[in-house]
Parts: C-alpha cells; structure tokens; sequence
C-alpha cells in the first residue's frame, strides 16, 4: 500500500520559501516568505504565528509557489501582492506606478504641518505625478477626517495607466469628491480658473540621475516604471518647472514642496531661489538624509 504524503504546514512551507529566497540573494526572505503566504491565505502576518501547524490545500501551496518564484525573479513584494501600504492606509499598486516610499511619507507631513498652521478651513493642493494617488489621497483622507479642513486636490499624471491605479485609490477610500485627477505634463493638465488660486504644490518627481538607474536594485529597475525614476543627467530635470510654472498658480505666499535624491537639497534650493522663492527649508528623513525641500512664493 503505498505511503500518503502529508499535507505541508504552514511553518514548514515559509522555512523552505525563507531559504530558496534567501539563496536567490534576498536579504528580507523571511519577511518576505511570511508576506506572501499571508498575502495567498488572506492571513494577517500575525495570524501565521499562531497557525504554524496548520496543513494547506494543494491549491494553496500552488499559489504560494507562484508567487515565490515570481520575488525570486526579484519581483517588488507589493506587484505580487498588488498592494502597498502608505501613511498607514492601503493602496492598490502594479506595474504602471512607483511603489510608495515610507520615506515619502514625510513629504506628507510636511504639507500637513504646513496647512495646520494657517487658519483657513478651505484649501487648494496641486500634486504633480501622482502615480498611484498615495500623496494626494494621504493628504485628502487626514485633512477631511483629522484635521477639519475642505480640501480640494487637483492630482496630475502623463500616464493614463497610473491614473486608472489612482482611480480606483481615490474611489477605494471614498474621496472621489475631493480628488480630482487630470492626465497631462505637469501643470498643462490642470483645468483652467486655478490661477493664483493654489495654496500648495506637491511633487515626489523622478530624481535619479540617468546613469544611475543601472546601479539600482534588480527589483526597481527592472519592474517600476523608469519613467518615474529618471530625472535626467543631473536627476534634476523637472525641477526648475515645477518651481518656475507653479508660480502662475499659488496664491501670495503659498507652498511648494518636492521630494528630491539624497545631497540635490541646495541644488534645489538655488533652483527656488533664482525663480524669487523665499523661505527655503531642506527637510531630513528619520534616516537623516535629505528628502524634501520647500519654498514659500511671495
């Protein structure tokens, strides 16, 4: 008679996932392994821990199998799991948008400092390349339900594919009536009327330098879309644009703030400057690095 194998469990399947990955050269493998088979079984990581001999289905380790396979080939964890969280809510990704950065998140609450500080309960907020829509729906879902303010967010993209993701963001938490999203280059999507009307401009631009794009990990330059990475020669491209065509739309003293590549902050800043912004500040991540620069346009 012959032998019935047994059904894998759950802590053996994540033990031999942690090992394959970890010989594929991935430092987060446990993490990693334990993210996915969550990911598979609609299982928080937490709810592994006290499921660990638990058998799976065939269809089950298939899946995991899957998406193993799919990290090895050094796929980002989020395209796999087609989800990232960001500013503490959840957000659809693929392969048509960058992932969002914890370290982004400060480029969140700069602009939120910034709007708690002035008075008035209505506000106008331009994000320029919101790929997925994190920035602006961040921005939207605190000032409407922390904060007490009316905002209305006018969100760019010249992709339209990186629209339809924050599309289905924006919808996903129910700010359709706050954000607005226009598919253009930069400023010429937005509608007209916005003239110094704007009381922020937000951007996270591409920043690294072309050259550099080679030397990024397998998992960005070969899955996140280059043209939300490369900033041109310098990784400064965009930059002098943002500053010089925003000054149509603010108000008399309204803010522009945009993430920048670790040591571009006087770069950035001289860019401001010469274009006659004031109150220039460089901002520094929790890992002390430079990550976003504001000006004030007086």
């Amino acid at each position: 008679m012959s032998k019935v194998s047994k059904p894998p469990l759950i802590l053996e399947l994540i033990t031999i996932a942690s090992q394959y990955l970890a010989g594929k050269g991935i430092d987060s493998a446990r993490l990693d392994a334990e993210i996915l088979l969550g990911h598979v079984l609609n299982m928080e990581r937490i709810d592994l821990y006290v499921r660990f001999d638990q058998p799976l289905e065939k269809a089950e380790v298939d899946a995991y199998r899957v998406a193993i396979a799919r990290r090895a080939r050094r796929m980002p964890v989020a395209y796999i799991t087609g989800s990232k969280e960001f500013y503490s809510l959840e957000f659809k990704v693929d392969s048509h948008v960058l992932i969002p950065r914890p370290e982004t998140e400060l480029l969140v609450e700069v602009v939120l400092n910034w709007l708690a500080e002035r008075p008035e309960t209505k506000c106008k907020v331009v994000e320029l390349g919101t790929g997925s829509g994190a920035i602006a729906v961040s921005l939207a879902h605190t000032l409407t339900r922390d904060a007490g303010k009316a905002p209305r967010i006018y969100a760019t993209d010249i992709s339209g594919p990186a629209l339809e993701v924050a599309k289905e963001n924006v919808n996903r938490w129910e700010m359709g009536d706050i954000v607005e999203l226009f598919e253009g280059d930069l400023y010429s999507a937005l509608p007209s009327g916005l003239e110094s009307e704007i009381d922020v401009i937000v951007s996270n631009p591409p920043y690294i330098p072309t050259n550099e794009l080679k030397g990024l990990a397998p998992e960005i330059v070969r899955y996140e879309p280059v043209g939300a990475l490369d900033g041109g020669p310098d990784g400064l491209a965009l930059y002098p644009r943002i500053f010089a065509e925003g000054r149509k739309f603010l108000r008399q003293g309204g803010l522009v703030a945009v993430e920048i590549g670790h040591g571009q902050g006087q770069a950035v800043m001289s860019i401001a400057r010469d274009l006659g912004y004031t109150e220039l500040e460089l901002h520094r991540d929790y890992g002390d690095r430079e990550r976003v620069v504001t000006g004030t346009w007086k």
